[in-house]
């Protein structure tokens, strides 16, 4: 049986650019043949009535099919709060079918989009396509909406006992503007209530809004008439009981090191120069770790990303990690070079091909881009601008962001 999981958090290339940053050293690799990377454009599309807009990709010889299906959140929408609850209620609603089929089912959010992708056998196509249905069906409050939201709220609260966490939020929140603080978000939570939740999914959830991306050897015909009724209402329950009263704020426990963190905005969302750059400091920052734990995020935003550093040392150490930290665009700037940058493009390409070659890591790949209303090739010019960038391109990426003051974040002793 393939196992039901949970979603992926971050965002897929990024991850990516880590891993080539890792601890293991970069092996010298050939480039990726650029013809490799053609399986990641449609070979069909539809954008049929009342259904969602289609992208069909070839899965030669494979047996398995993915139905990627990305649900847009209106910038209205607070992807914090509901978007989070409809994600769980709709895995609550789809795991036992999944795993009687023995499907992989996900389901992620982003700040763009909801997305629910389920693998299984070509044969089970119909099956499939009802776990879509399933998925974004109206959710009714008896199919664990308190439990859901208690889990959520329970989850922000672990993030604002730990210094990263803290750390991390509050960057995210001031590099973002319109995002919210921990706190903020955690009485949203606590206030949502079941009719909030159902307001969000019938502003969310038109069939043709969405837009699903198959991997498979899929028929458009058969394909239509299995997705029939997605996206429907069904009655909900009665209201919940009133809300119970906030539990205690736990005190701040004690924190031993110095937490710092910076983060600068940068460029469009998907600018591969971003992922590179992020691959290049995670690896300066292993390379020069001395006394201290540094990390890097790339945080995906609607229109741009943010590019973020965090560390911790214990006070003999606090100054100077902070000053590495700070200078870190400046510090990459003067040492990067063509053979450096090939190396992580090298690695990159090879991890994007080895994730298209699966059913489901293609249609997440495709799917993603898709979500930010990026064209249906998207992802095929991401790695051809990718394969392109030379030091120079990431040299001129790294002194945009130096000459930018960065949101600074300290906290600890």
């Amino acid at each position: 049986m393939v196992p039901t999981r949970l979603p992926r958090l971050g965002r897929i290339l990024a991850i990516t650019a880590f891993c080539a940053a890792s601890s293991a050293p970069l092996v010298a690799q050939d480039s990726a043949p650029r013809d490799s990377f053609d399986l990641l454009v449609a070979r069909e599309s539809a954008d049929p009535t009342g259904l969602p807009r289609i992208l069909i990709l070839d899965a030669p010889g494979a047996d398995l099919v993915t139905l990627r299906l990305s649900v847009p959140v209106d910038p209205g929408v607070d992807p914090t709060t509901a978007a989070p609850i409809l994600r769980r209620l709709a895995l609550n609603r789809i795991a036992g079918t999944a795993a009687t089929l023995g499907a992989e089912v996900e389901a992620g959010a982003s700040a763009a989009a909801l997305s629910y992708t389920v693998t299984g056998a070509l044969v089970d196509l119909d099956h499939l396509a009802y776990i879509l249905r399933q998925a974004t069906a109206m959710p009714l409050e008896s199919e664990g909406f308190a439990a859901a939201r208690g889990e959520l709220e329970a989850g922000l609260a672990r993030i604002g006992e730990t210094g990263e966490g803290r750390v991390e939020a509050e960057l995210r929140g001031r590099s973002n503007p319109a995002e919210a603080s921990i706190a903020e978000v955690r009485e949203r939570v606590r206030r949502l209530s079941f009719q909030d939740l159902e307001t969000v999914w019938r502003t969310t959830h038109d069939p043709e809004r969405m837009t699903l991306v198959v991997v498979g050897d899929v028929a458009t015909p058969v394909l239509l008439a299995a997705l029939s009724g997605l996206g429907s209402e069904r009655r909900p329950d009665p209201p919940s009981a009133p809300l119970p009263p906030s539990p205690p704020v736990r005190d701040r426990p004690d924190i031993l090191r110095q937490w710092y963190g910076f983060a600068w905005r940068s460029s469009p969302t998907f600018d591969p120069r971003a992922v590179v750059t992020a691959a290049l400091a995670a690896r300066q920052l292993r390379d020069e770790r001395d006394g201290y734990e540094a990390y890097v995020r790339l945080w995906e935003g609607r229109s741009h990303d943010v590019l973020a550093v965090v560390g911790s040392a214990y006070s003999r150490d606090a100054a100077a990690l902070r000053r590495r930290l700070q200078a870190l665009p400046t510090t990459l700037a003067a040492s990067v070079d063509d053979a450096s940058v090939r190396s992580i493009v090298r690695r990159l390409q090879w991890n994007v091909l080895s994730q298209a070659r699966t059913p489901w890591g293609r249609a997440n790949l495709v799917g993603r881009f898709l979500e930010t209303g990026a064209p249906p090739d998207a992802a095929r010019r991401y790695v051809d601008a990718l394969v392109d960038l030379t030091a120079d391109d990431v040299r001129a990426y790294l002194e945009a962001l130096a000459d930018d003051d960065p949101v600074a974040v300290r906290e600890g002793v």
